[in-house]
């Protein structure tokens, strides 16, 4: 069976990337400088971006139809967003650590070990999403396109963590403009492993849904609906750290 997608949504689920991106690289300051309260903002951090990425996730298979009724078994979609929030709060667990060893020089195996760690979890996130559709007989994966949906995740992570470090400190226009255009690559690397993730999923003809009847709303209605509470509550995260003053961490040139 062949798919098709909704731009609205597909457009809406980039948005919400992005957005949770910079909630990101605005967290990874502040708990990376954080010497009172680093667990608090670990936690709202963690919180933050994985409920923001698992939203684009989320937005995005809603964004996808098939010619049969679809839907989402709770149980599963809800340990996707688990997963989200935890491999959240293992990024901005390495970034801290990172800035812990040096406030200029990455420390590549930590990079690397986070990279690796947070991009399995990106997968992870996904096709335990995919797998809540409960189709029978089962979603069959395209070889090639699984693995390079594997290989963006680690490699988009690996960068997110690296622009964690390096834009982690500084309130400026300056600092502030970089975090948007880091922002916005991280929220295109995220929806890329999303989008290559759904194409290497295969279909078969005469597949049924076995989740139907989970929810009731349409998906276009669920999606946007979604998508206005995540960038809300993304909204409040990122002013968070604002509100709470300067991040007090500073870079030796």
């Amino acid at each position: 069976m062949q798919g098709t997608y909704d731009a609205g949504l597909v457009l809406t689920s980039i948005l919400v990337a992005t957005v949770a991106s910079f909630a990101a690289l605005s967290f990874a300051a502040r708990v990376s400088a954080a010497q009172a309260g680093a667990r608090r903002w670990l936690l709202g951090g963690a919180a933050a971006m994985g409920f923001g990425i698992w939203s684009m996730h989320f937005i995005g298979m809603l964004a996808f139809s098939l010619p049969i009724p679809l839907a989402y078994d709770p149980v599963l979609t809800l340990a996707s967003l688990v997963i989200a929030i935890v491999t959240s709060g293992i990024a901005l667990a390495v970034v801290a650590q990172l800035a812990m060893l040096s406030e200029a020089e990455i420390d590549v195996p930590i990079l690397v070990a986070g990279g690796v760690i947070m991009g399995a979890g990106i997968c992870g996130m996904h096709y335990t999403g995919m797998a809540a559709m409960r189709m029978n007989p089962p979603i069959q994966y395209t070889p090639w396109l699984f693995a390079l949906s594997m290989v963006i995740a680690v490699t988009a992570s690996l960068v997110a963590l690296w622009l964690a470090f390096t834009l982690r400190t500084g309130d400026s226009k300056r600092v502030q403009g970089f975090r948007m255009a880091a922002a916005v690559v991280m929220g295109l690397a995220i929806t890329g492993m999303h989008y290559t993730a759904m194409a290497a999923a295969m279909f078969q003809p005469g597949a049924i849904c076995g989740a139907l009847g989970v929810f009731t709303l349409g998906s276009d209605v669920l999606g946007y609906c979604l998508a206005g509470l995540s960038l809300v509550l993304l909204g409040a995260a990122i002013l968070a750290p604002r509100a709470a003053g300067p991040a007090g961490l500073q870079v030796t040139p």
